[in-house]
């Protein structure tokens, strides 16, 4: 089988970076019975404070079908990478993200000396014009430099969408190859029963970062206009404390009739448990490159109420959701409409998700783009 070196900030058992994550521990679960993953990652989670506990450090372990090395930071170096990539000995070169020093840059250069014979880079979302405006000086002067010197020469890129594909070239070249494949849904059984639904109360909750990007506050101030009952659970990762204050300021002004609370981080493995407490998805993010925690959501046949900047449009017309332009006054409305729906089209609204998803999830057709973008 072709070997494939997958480079990454973080990995399982990881889970607080979000997305990035699950598309790779999903790439490995549904391509490894057709590839051999090596994957060259940290040994701590996003934000930690200290390794992984039960996980061997700068080794190969044995990963569900892969090959990981978990490196600790304080031992990373250019030479410690070389040495793992080397020892990997693989074809295939799968590069996560744009700026990572040493899972990002460093593969890079160090393709320019091994010469493996295929290098991928995904950029995950970060050549978007929402994600270049972010910090957007240093960027372009990444950028400029990584063209003065041919950094992505016979480099492929991987987009999960058209849109992003056109990204990429605008951003980079389009001289380079740009391979689109969504991203892999994570493997685990849809969930037919959820939460009973009353009229006069609706359970939203959140699985994201809290951050300017996922919209945490907006989505908050949002519900500043609900009049009917309404309860918001958010799970996810703060990441900056001056946002978070924000936040909790938001939260101190809403009126009486809707109750919030942060719930802190969760493991995937715990979702679909938690699934089960709540009537939907709420999520009004500023973009999404693919949206895990959307599919996620119809997964466990739970509708969702999320933005129209992601690729899960028309949501209202299937009647498993709605996309909506980022207007707090529009949020208010159909999360007022959800609270007064009473179970019996609540249950309709549920096994229309579940026929959406099942539907989706048939498709074999991803799996076999990825099979094509990593084959020699």
């Amino acid at each position: 089988m072709s070997k494939v070196l997958i480079f990454i900030d973080w990995f399982a058992p990881g889970y607080k970076a979000g997305g990035p994550i699950t598309s790779n521990v999903n790439i490995v679960e549904h391509l490894s019975d057709k590839l051999d993953f090596y994957v060259i990652t940290s040994s701590f989670d996003y934000h930690a404070t200290a390794p992984y506990k039960n996980i061997q450090e700068n080794k190969w372990v044995d990963w569900q079908g892969a090959k990981v090395m978990y490196i600790n930071p304080s031992c990373l170096s250019w030479k410690v990478l070389k040495k793992a990539v080397e020892e990997a000995a693989c074809d295939v070169w799968y590069i996560n993200g744009i700026y990572s020093r040493y899972y990002s840059l460093y593969p890079l250069l160090l393709a320019k000396n091994l010469k493996p014979k295929k290098v991928i880079v995904c950029a995950r979302g970060m050549l978007s014009p929402h994600a270049l405006a972010v910090k957007s000086v240093s960027k372009k002067i990444f950028l400029t430099l990584a063209k003065t010197v041919n950094l992505y020469r016979n480099v492929i890129f991987h987009a999960t969408n058209e849109e992003e594909k056109g990204y990429i070239q605008s951003a980079i070249s389009k001289k380079n190859i740009v391979d689109v494949a969504e991203n892999l849904p994570r493997k685990m059984d849809l969930q037919a029963n959820g939460c009973v639904k009353v009229k006069g109360e609706v359970r939203l909750v959140s699985f994201a970062r809290i951050s300017s990007e996922k919209n945490t506050l907006f989505a908050l101030k949002a519900l500043r206009k609900c009049k009917e009952k309404v309860v918001y659970h958010i799970y996810g990762q703060i990441n900056s404390e001056i946002y978070w204050q924000e936040c909790q300021k938001a939260i101190a002004e809403l009126p009486t009739n809707v109750t919030v609370e942060y719930k802190g981080c969760v493991s995937p493995h715990d979702m679909q448990k938690i699934y089960t407490h709540y009537h939907a998805l709420y999520l009004p993010s500023t973009g999404e490159n693919y949206g895990h925690a959307i599919l996620e959501s119809f997964m466990n046949g739970c509708p969702v109420v999320i933005s129209n900047k992601t690729p899960w449009l028309g949501l209202e017309k299937k009647n498993i959701g709605w996309d909506l332009p980022l207007d707090e006054s529009l949020y208010a409305l159909v999360i007022d409409h959800l609270s007064r729906v009473g179970s019996d089209e609540y249950l309709q609204m549920r096994s229309c998700v579940i026929a959406f998803i099942s539907a989706y999830l048939s498709n074999d057709e991803t799996r076999k783009r990825y099979l094509n973008m990593f084959q020699l």
